[in-house]
């Protein structure tokens, strides 16, 4: 299940201190947290949270349809380790299994990476906490070591597990493109069509599809994202308005790397209604699909464009 992360708002104190009267998450966290956890002190936090220096402290709740059902935040760290930041999260026991804490780990790591300077993440879960450890691996995380004897918890000594994830080890970072990068991004979107997609459009098509790629005032309505191997741009996705990708192309030595996917959940971040549609051209159909996408009409052509108009929707 996919969730959406946003600032907090002094409307969930009543369900951020719902999520925290549970002794079961208590136990898992640091000390310091009163039980019971009332919504003074869920509104205390929040108001913390809200006032934090945004440079230093990423807060979000994580919610499902609108509702915060957990909380992920990272903090930067000081002195020689200001790159450096130590993240954090729970969610209400409910929603545990079914895949919601790893996805908003990546999407915390993805938001942090893309918009500041930290070059690393690191999170310490009790040794014994095997689905907290899960849901860092699966969000790529690297278990560095165990820290022996690292805790007292509810009287107990407990070792405890340094995960991290690092700016290096991003296989192929997504970030928003500046204008000065779009048209590296225009000619990787022309050497792409030309190699997966000309062959099977008549020239009528292939001549539209160029003249898009020249039409400056509707380059300039887009939002571009593009994925990178070290200085080289390998991927690209656009969006035009009102949620259509309006482009979609990964160079072809990158293929079956998880970029389609990477610049796909990156774009998504930005965006809190989740539904998107596409026009697919033949080629990219089966993309789509595995991307969650499903087809709304038959394969149609226009201008010598061949596509079949998709829809990609959250499930709930």
């Amino acid at each position: 299940m996919n969730c959406i992360l946003r600032k907090w708002q002094m409307s969930d104190a009543k369900d951020l201190a719902a999520t925290l009267n549970n002794e079961k998450i208590i136990n898992n966290l640091c000390d310091g947290l009163p039980f019971p956890y009332t919504e003074k002190d869920a509104s205390d936090y929040i108001t913390a949270m809200l006032s934090a220096d945004e440079n230093n402290t990423f807060a979000y709740a994580i919610t499902i349809d609108g509702k915060a059902v957990g909380s992920i935040a990272a903090f930067r760290q000081g002195n020689i380790h200001r790159y450096t930041a130590e993240l954090g999260y729970y969610l209400a026991e409910e929603y545990w299994g079914q895949g919601i804490a790893t996805d908003a780990i990546r999407k915390i790591c993805g938001i942090i990476f893309d918009t500041t300077d930290i070059m690393r993440i690191f999170a310490e879960p009790f040794s014994y906490n095997a689905a907290s450890r899960k849901a860092l691996e699966k969000a790529g995380f690297t278990l560095e070591g165990t820290l022996k004897y690292n805790a007292v918890k509810n009287g107990k000594v407990l070792d405890m597990s340094l995960y991290s994830l690092t700016r290096s080890t991003v296989a192929y970072p997504v970030l928003r493109l500046t204008p000065e990068q779009i048209p590296s991004a225009l000619e990787l979107s022309l050497n792409v069509f030309m190699e997966f997609e000309a062959p099977v459009y008549p020239p009528e098509g292939v001549a539209e599809f160029k003249a898009t790629l020249e039409n400056t005032e509707r380059i300039r309505r887009m939002n571009f994202y593009g994925a990178f191997d070290n200085e080289k741009l390998v991927g690209v996705l656009y969006m035009r308005k009102p949620q259509h990708i309006a482009g979609f192309f990964v160079d072809s030595h990158y293929h079956r790397r998880g970029i389609g996917r990477s610049l796909f959940e990156a774009m998504r971040r930005d965006y809190s209604n989740q539904v998107f549609t596409v026009n697919a051209s033949p080629y990219a159909v089966e993309i789509y699909k595995h991307l969650g996408f499903v087809p709304t009409d038959t394969q149609q052509i226009t201008n010598g464009i061949i596509y079949t108009p998709m829809l990609f929707e959250e499930k709930k």
